[in-house]
Formats: C-alpha cells, structure tokens, sequence
C-alpha cells in the first residue's frame, strides 16, 4: 500500500505540479519562463517539439503562471488568467486579456497578442476598469481598439506608416519607443478623427467628453496632440494635457 501511495504520488507531481524549466525556449509571446506541465493547469501552453519528451503526452511547455496574482487585479479582472509578455527593451510585463466588453473590437478577444492588441499589464487593466465602469454608469461606454503591443506588432504598423501599403497608412512610433509596449497606452472609442489644431473636433463624442473630465481622476492623460484616441496611464498626479 505504502509503495502504491508513492507512486501515485510521483504521478500527481509529474502531470499536474510545475516540472522541468523549458525556459531555453524563448518565446516572443508568452516571454521567457516556461514549465512542463498538465495542460489542464495551464492556460496558455504551447505544444512545442521536444521541450517536454520525458512528460506524458497531456504536459507541455507552458509559458503562463499556474495561478493568476490576484492580489494585483481588481474589480471585472479580479479572476483574469496573469501571463507574461516580451515588450520594449525585451522587458517581461505580466499582462491580461482585455475582457471582451472592454474591446471595440470583441472579435479579437481569443486572438494570440502577437496578431492582436488585446492585452494589456495588470496595473493598466486595474485602473481602466474603474475608469470604465464609471463611465458606464453615466452611459457612457469605454472600450479598448489597441492595448499592449508586441514589438513584432509596433514593426508592422511602422512598415504600414513607411510604406503606405497597410492599415491605411496612419502614423506611427517606431518599433520599440512607443507606449503601447509598456502597457501605458490605449486607443480608445472618442470617435473623433484626427487633431489638427489646438483642440480637437469632438464635440459629438459623449466618449471623449467623458475622458476630458474625469480620465484624469483615474490616472489617465492625453499624450499625442493629433490623437484624440491615445490615452495614456501616468496614475496619480494625471492632468489634462493643454492640447485636449
């Protein structure tokens, strides 16, 4: 009996406990720690050949924490799964989904980040949802076009501002100095078009003029004058900026 026990034991530990680091696989996504475990422990594991050989076939190379670092979320993301992510300066941020009713776009929810922007850091998210359930009960909803950016993501939108042969061309930082690769920054639903002069055109958006008095309450700020979409997480100390 006791031999039984022991080996049920070692079976228990092998498919559902944290295993062997898989760490000397990089991923760009999921950023640099990986596990071989259960996949029914992972949310966000990745089948890669020969990380996990020596493990049964239902443990692979996971790149996400077992358990979400709840004491980090609050509000609608107290239970969102926390992972990691490779941004600016190859900077590992812990990072959730954007909730599909924070999404402009709720399509792109269960797309990988690298193809989507529909992370964003546990802080950002934090503060957003309170900002946004604020909104809502003025009627007024705020939603997210584009969280956090992969550096792989910024390098696109950079060749599309280049070249004009994409995403219609619109203006953009070049990989690795925009905001968006902190987590700081999120295009959000003003529906205003672009800023031209000193202040922008936005006198229909109930979205924008929502932001312009109380984003700041939240920590969040106006960064790029010709963007009434951009807003930016500063946290406390926020003030409008003078172009807004």
């Amino acid at each position: 009996r006791a031999m039984l026990f022991v080996l049920a034991i070692i079976t228990l530990l092998t498919t559902f406990v944290v295993g062997d680091s898989c760490e000397s696989y990089v991923h760009p996504q999921y950023g640099k720690v990986g596990r071989c475990i259960s996949t029914s422990n992972c949310a966000y594991s990745l089948d890669i050949s020969g990380l996990c050989k020596s493990h049964p076939t239902d443990v692979k190379c996971c790149f996400s924490a077992l358990t979400n670092t709840s004491n980090e979320l609050c509000g609608n993301y107290i239970d969102s799964t926390v992972f990691s992510i490779v941004g600016n300066g190859d900077i590992v941020y812990s990072v959730v989904k954007i909730l599909k009713e924070h999404l402009s776009d709720p399509s792109i929810y269960s797309a990988a980040p690298t193809d989507k922007d529909n992370t964003m850091t546990t802080t950002t998210a934090c503060a957003f949802d309170k900002m946004a359930t604020a909104a809502k009960q003025t009627d007024v909803t705020i939603t997210i076009a584009s969280g956090f950016r992969t550096i792989a993501r910024q390098e696109y939108f950079w060749h599309c501002y280049q070249t004009g042969s994409c995403n219609g061309g619109n203006p953009a930082a070049p990989p690795g100095t925009s905001n968006h690769g902190r987590s700081i920054a999120l295009d959000l639903n003003t529906d205003c078009g672009s800023q031209s002069g000193s202040r922008p055109s936005c006198g229909g958006s109930a979205v924008y003029q929502w932001l312009y008095n109380n984003a700041h309450n939240y920590g969040f700020t106006r960064t790029v004058q010709s963007e009434p979409w951009h807003w930016e997480y500063v946290g406390a100390g926020a003030t409008l900026a003078e172009f807004s």
